[in-house]
């Protein structure tokens, strides 16, 4: 059985373990955890941990924990106050599968659950380790990262105004490259690294250009869909040629590039647009 679905299964497995005594939350939850995706952030964190000779107990349970923290976002992100999308990869949102207010539920039960995972980790990991982990894995997600970029996003929104670059790229780095850095890098501190470390620096560099690839990509996807839309985003004001060289350039001159598979594949995606 190829990795993904290895880690799917248990992924599946580890949420039907929990004790939900809600049957709808159950299967919200397994709803939103079969939806197909790429497992990027996962792949990275198995890349990551085998790298420093993490234990796979150690490596499944922080790759769930990421990966919940991801499919909370999506959830929330779909909801009529955020995004307002009724599809998500061809298949209805949570909210329009189910309802509003399981959605927000289900969403902040797998934030819950990313902690829970985390503290499941043993596998003679020291609890100063994983408690720098956690920290630094809170921070990715909360104000200073991914909610707080959502935030920003959705001040941007409400203001009417039309972004300038370090606005959006501000946005893009908290909202799309923190939880990049949480999968690349947790694996490090909990390996023992310190993030003064020369080799803590090479990974955040690694991970902040990937971060910033993948926008680029994300907005290629986008640019002939909403034009309205596509006028606020990095390639519009970037310059979509620029946008995607410096994307490319930007991955190419990462030294460790090539230890991560997920490279390939988007180097390949940016490449095929130019």
């Amino acid at each position: 059985m190829e990795w993904q679905a290895l880690f799917n299964a248990t992924l599946i497995r580890e949420l039907e373990l929990q004790n939900n005594p809600s049957s709808r939350l159950r299967e919200a939850l397994l709803y939103a955890a079969r939806s197909p995706g790429k497992r990027l952030r996962p792949k990275f964190v198995r890349e990551s941990g085998q790298r420093f000779g993490l234990p796979d107990s150690t490596i499944d349970l922080c790759g769930i924990a990421i990966e919940s923290v991801h499919l909370f976002s999506l959830i929330h992100d779909d909801l009529p106050a955020l995004d307002d999308d009724d599809l998500r990869r061809g298949l209805p949102t949570l909210h329009k599968k189910f309802d509003e207010g399981t959605a927000l539920l289900a969403g902040d039960e797998l934030l819950n659950l990313a902690y829970s995972f985390f503290l499941k980790i043993k596998n003679g990991v020291s609890s100063e380790n994983l408690l720098t982990a956690l920290h630094y894995f809170s921070k990715c997600i909360g104000g200073e990262g991914m909610i707080g970029g959502q935030m920003l996003e959705l001040e941007l929104l409400h203001s009417g105004t039309t972004p300038d670059l370090p606005t959006l790229l501000k946005i893009q780095d908290m909202k799309t490259g923190a939880l990049f850095r949480a999968s690349i890098l947790i694996p490090a501190l909990i390996a023992g690294e310190s993030e003064s470390s020369g080799i803590f620096q090479t990974l955040e560099s690694y991970a902040n250009s990937f971060g910033f690839a993948f926008q680029i990509a994300d907005d290629l996807e986008d640019e002939y869909q909403d034009e309205e839309e596509a006028r606020k985003n990095i390639l519009s004001l970037m310059g979509r040629d620029a946008a995607i060289r410096m994307a490319v350039d930007g991955l190419e001159l990462q030294k460790i590039a090539g230890e991560f598979t997920p490279t390939g594949f988007l180097l390949s995606k940016l490449q095929s647009k130019i």
